[in-house]
């Protein structure tokens, strides 16, 4: 992907982040039992009386709701994609392992590229149809 164009639109705003992560997902509890498998409970969010759960991941939380409140009512996420960031060049080989062993599908196997900037990534599709990019700066 390039990030070249022709025209550079007016900058309105200053874009310091991209948090909270929100998932909706047709077999939210097979979800919300994939993810906590991978990732843990150890720090969650689940409001009473709602179907929602929190998982913290760093600094925001990656949110899973059920997808009848969603806008695609009878699907789990389309083209969805997500990137984890991890400590450690070499985490990022272990986290990709944990996610094939959880039965993730492999896309790209852990190597040292190049997207914005010099990183280890490796990316996987979930038994849900998202693709979880995994990284760590060079």
């Amino acid at each position: 992907m390039s990030t070249e164009s022709n025209e550079i639109p007016a900058q309105k705003f200053n874009i310091v982040g991209l948090n909270f992560v929100s998932l909706y997902f047709k077999d939210y509890d097979k979800a919300v039992e994939f993810y906590t498998g991978i990732f843990g409970k150890s720090e969650f969010y689940k409001e009473e009386g709602e179907k929602l759960y929190g998982i913290k991941m760093g600094s925001t939380w990656l949110t899973i709701f059920p997808s009848e409140i969603g806008t695609e009512k009878n699907n789990n996420p389309c083209n969805t994609e997500f990137a984890v960031q991890v400590s450690t060049p070499e985490e990022v080989d272990v986290l990709y392992q944990t996610l094939l062993e959880a039965g993730c599908k492999n896309c790209m196997i852990p190597q040292d590229t190049v997207m914005y900037d010099k990183m280890r990534f490796c990316c996987v599709d979930d038994p849900f149809g998202v693709r979880i990019d995994v990284y760590c700066p060079l």
